[in-house]
Formats: structure tokens, C-alpha cells, sequence
């Protein structure tokens, strides 16, 4: 397998793709501006589908198969939210559908399965198909500036793929490709389609390791992106404010309000997800758990020195 070949290949698709989409998309699937927006001026959204598509051609063109074939309905489901706009009841239940599957796939159903207590089991898979679809929300909150979320995601792929020498290369080039066209001043957004995609992305690498250990390596590197959401999700609720409601509260749209520029703000979430990356390749779990510790300083830094206070 050329992976260079792969990546080259990818990026130039998905470039391409999204460059083709922007015009149309402006028309067909504006994102205006509201008091929550992060961005000023109307870009088109939905341009995950140049991603994605790359991704499949790729996979196809070079091993024959796709493992990300399962997250199609997950997709669609975004696509349709994003042009027509979707009941709340009817994208949970196609987000639990995916991780419910993805979960059966894997091989730690195999280890549920193990489990004699039915009661207990049944606990188990629905404690389990609830946190995974949480990752896809929490990764839907986290695509509200450019780059934050197909930067990130980046990182978990790589490590993904040099730890487990996995076949998700054609996905990181479609990544970087896309990233040029998002990147500040992004032309367009990926949109529903794109987040919910690699949401279901970061549950499958989570499901699909040979450890439980390599399972929590990954879910790591990606805590930049998801202690934003949780932390945001706690506070509220402890606020008595409705969590289902829309805002603009996360640390990371609250450092934009405070000052930074969505290309700097990106960067501190991707830089700490590399940093503990290369944490995990250099002293293993105890060190890439270390270096969580250190991002959460980080954070609280940044909410005192620069982000708006929290009721803004």
C-alpha cells in the first residue's frame, strides 16, 4: 500500500470537491449568521460531502473496501438536517442506530456477550451506546469555528493510523484537502454532514483497537474537543440553565468573543491534542493522562486571562 500515493490522491479530491460545492452550496445551503455565530458574513455549509466522498473514492481505488461505510445513514441524516433542518427525536435516534451498530461490529461486543447477568448487560450497552452518542453531539457543538474540528480529528486519525497501522489514510488526506478551503478565511463550512461523520469516525477508532488501553489512548488525544463540551454541559446544567437550548458558552467560542482569532483558537485545541499525542508515543498512557492534567491548567488559564465570562 503507497500511502504517499493515498494522500496525494485524497487531498487533491477533496480539494477539488469542495471547491466545486462552495458556489452551489452558497445557494442551496447558506449558513447565516445568527447572535450565537462565530463568523459574520453568509457561507455556504454541507462541505463535508466533498470529504467523505473523497474518502470513499480512495478507500475503493486502493484497498477495495471502506471502514466507514456503516456511518453513511449517520451522514445522510446530517445532510438532510442541514438543508431542510431535523427533530431533535429523529437525529438521536439515528446517532444511537450508528453507535448501537458500530458497538455490535467491534470486538468488545464480544466481551459484553460474556456477561451472564441480563439486567447487567443490558445496562451496560445502553451506559455504552449513550456515551458514544454523546462524542457525535459534542462533536457537532465543537464545528462552530474554522478548523477546530477536522484539525483535531486529524491528530486521533494519525495516531490511529501510525499505532495501528490502520487504513484510514485516504480520510486523513480528504481531511487536509477539505482543511484548505476551511481554514480561516474559511469559503465554506463541513456542516451536520461533516461533524456527525466524524463523530462517528472517533467512536469507530475508539471501538476499533486491539486494547483497552489503545481504546483510551485515543479517546484522549481527542480531549481537547471534548472537555470543551462536557465542562460547557456541566455548568449549565448546574446553572439551571436548559441544556438543550442553543448558545454560545463553550471556552472556545468564548475565546474568540475575548480576543483570538478563530486560527489561533484552532490551534491551541489541535496543539494540545498533539501534544498529548506525542505524550502517549513517548511515556505511554501515564504521561499522555499527565499531559491531560496540563491541558485542563491551560484551560483555566485561558478562562481567566482571555475568554468572556461564562453568562455572556
Amino acid at each position: 500500500m503507497n500511502i504517499f500515493l493515498i494522500l496525494l490522491v485524497s487531498i487533491f479530491l477533496s480539494w477539488f470537491f469542495t471547491k466545486l460545492i462552495i458556489n452551489p452550496f452558497s445557494k442551496i445551503i447558506p449558513d447565516i449568521p445568527n447572535y450565537r455565530s462565530a463568523h459574520f458574513l453568509i457561507k455556504p455549509r454541507g462541505g463535508g460531502l466533498a470529504f467523505i466522498t473523497s474518502n470513499f473514492i480512495s478507500s475503493l481505488i486502493f484497498l477495495g473496501q471502506n471502514n466507514f461505510a456503516a456511518l453513511l445513514p449517520l451522514s445522510l441524516m446530517g445532510f438532510i438536517d442541514d438543508i431542510y433542518g431535523l427533530k431533535k427525536l429523529s437525529k438521536f435516534g439515528v446517532q444511537i442506530a450508528t453507535c448501537s451498530f458500530l458497538l455490535y461490529q467491534s470486538s468488545y461486543f464480544e466481551f459484553i456477550n460474556q456477561i451472564d447477568n441480563l439486567l447487567f448487560k443490558i445496562i451496560y450497552i445502553i451506559t455504552i451506546v449513550i456515551f458514544l452518542s454523546a462524542i457525535i453531539n459534542f462533536c457537532n457543538f465543537m464545528d462552530g469555528i474554522d478548523g477546530i474540528l477536522a484539525g483535531s480529528i486529524l491528530i486521533s486519525l494519525i495516531t490511529y493510523a501510525i499505532i495501528l497501522k490502520g487504513s484510514v489514510w485516504a480520510l486523513i488526506g480528504a481531511l487536509f484537502g477539505f482543511l484548505f478551503w476551511n481554514w480561516r478565511p474559511s469559503k465554506i463550512f463541513m456542516g451536520d454532514i461533516g461533524s456527525n461523520f466524524l463523530g462517528g469516525v472517533l467512536i469507530w477508532m475508539i471501538l476499533n483497537t486491539n486494547a483497552i488501553s489503545m481504546s483510551l489512548s485515543i479517546l484522549l488525544i481527542s480531549a481537547p474537543l471534548l472537555i470543551d463540551p462536557l465542562i460547557c454541559l456541566f455548568r449549565r446544567f448546574c446553572n439551571r440553565q436548559n441544556i438543550f437550548n442553543p448558545h454560545s458558552l463553550h471556552l472556545y467560542q468564548r475565546l474568540c468573543k475575548g480576543g483570538l482569532s478563530h486560527s489561533s483558537v484552532s490551534i491551541i485545541y489541535i496543539f494540545s491534542s498533539i501534544v498529548i499525542s506525542i505524550s502517549f508515543f513517548v511515556g505511554g498512557l501515564k504521561l499522555e493522562i499527565f499531559s491531560i492534567f496540563i491541558f485542563l491548567i491551560f484551560s483555566i488559564w485561558l478562562e481567566k486571562n482571555i475568554a468572556t465570562t461564562f453568562d455572556k
